[in-house]
């Protein structure tokens, strides 16, 4: 191993349960923090890591995080140029059922070589604390990045890219956009409407509200009705979704993303879910199919684009057959809020749903 994936190494795991609200949903999660570089757990708000280097520090960007023995979840982390917490610190779902305990340890990539793990921390659900919004640096900027955000995952390729961008002719995605009212494949959202009477972003404890909006067999809508012609279930008439093959035997996999409009802000992430084993796509989709922990997270984004376009990671599950992949793109955007509120904005999220064979 390098000197330089000594030096950057993470070290001193912390770890605890914390819970937050999502509407009428109580969500659970692991919060990490840890050291890298001159980045302690307890760093603080002031003043910045001695090779803080104004955000240009030397800390990796890839991390695993590893639950019970097992490598659940691969992390690209990114960061302003202002704040140094979101550098060593991570937030790993845990859904709404979270089991009593759970052992983690992180480990980071750097120039192809996985550092050495952590220590293992061991948590207890029984203890979960509410979630508290970190503290922010005093020079944090005011305001909210208000750039507009579009698009859909590109590979495997969403049910928003195959039936409408690229309008397959499967009798599926036929009767799909017949019963679309939009043909705007980049922007499958819950709608100004329902974001405006409950927002998904929380400002105050700064994280995005998106289980909320799920109800029913309507995640690869988000319960959008001018997007259910996504929500069909497979049938002997209509057929199955086009496919895309995965073989979970490689040792990596490579997922991309098709922005129609890509800025960077560090209330922004990109998380992928997976449904469960034993999941029926004749029955439809609902948010209760997904396994709770996603195998794929991206905070903020780096600020060049084809950096975040493409994921390569090795936390997939192994297993074989039918299944999807579901991605959630969110953060501090979206309508403006009417007394200016909330930031000025409501949030927003990009939803895809992916049809994948495994094998």
């Amino acid at each position: 191993m390098s000197d330089r994936s000594q030096n950057s190494a993470p070290s001193d795991l912390r770890a605890d349960v914390r819970h937050r609200a999502d509407g009428p949903h109580t969500m659970y999660g692991i919060s990490l923090r840890w050291q890298i570089g001159d980045n302690s757990p307890e760093q603080g708000t002031w003043p910045p890591p001695e090779d803080w280097n104004n955000g240009a520090a030397p800390y990796p960007h890839s991390y695993e995080v590893w639950v019970n023995g097992e490598a659940r979840q691969s992390v690209f982390l990114y960061w302003p140029a202002w704040d140094w917490t979101p550098s060593n610190s991570h937030w790993v779902d845990l859904g709404e059922e979270p089991g009593d305990e759970y052992r983690v340890k992180i480990r980071a990539e750097v120039d192809g070589q996985f550092t050495p793990f952590t220590n293992e921390v061991t948590v207890g659900v029984a203890g979960a604390r509410p979630w508290s919004s970190p503290r922010q640096p005093r020079q944090a900027p005011e305001g909210t990045d208000v750039a507009p955000r579009h698009g859909t995952v590109n590979h495997p390729r969403s049910r928003a890219a195959v039936a409408i961008r690229d309008a397959d002719p499967s009798k599926v995605c036929v009767e799909a956009r017949n019963l679309n009212t939009s043909t705007v494949w980049q922007e499958v959202v819950p709608g100004a409407d329902r974001m405006l009477a409950d927002y998904p972003w929380n400002n105050a404890l700064k994280y995005l509200e998106y289980r909320k909006f799920f109800q029913g067999n309507t995640v690869a809508s988000t319960g959008n009705s001018a997007f259910r012609g996504l929500d069909l279930a497979p049938d002997t008439t209509l057929g199955d979704w086009p496919l895309t093959e995965l073989d979970t035997s490689a040792p990596s996999q490579t997922f991309t993303y098709d922005y129609t409009a890509y800025h960077t802000s560090e209330s922004w992430s990109h998380r992928w879910f997976i449904t469960r084993e034993d999941w029926d796509p004749t029955a439809g989709l609902s948010w209760e199919d997904l396994e709770p922990v996603p195998f794929l997270v991206e905070v903020q984004g780096s600020h060049r684009e084809d950096e975040s376009n493409k994921w390569e990671f090795a936390t997939f599950p192994r297993r074989t057959g039918r299944a999807a992949v579901v991605h959630i793109w969110g953060g501090h955007g979206g309508p403006d809020t009417p007394d200016g509120g909330n930031g000025g904005k409501t949030g927003e999220f990009f939803a895809s749903t992916c049809d994948v064979q495994l094998s």
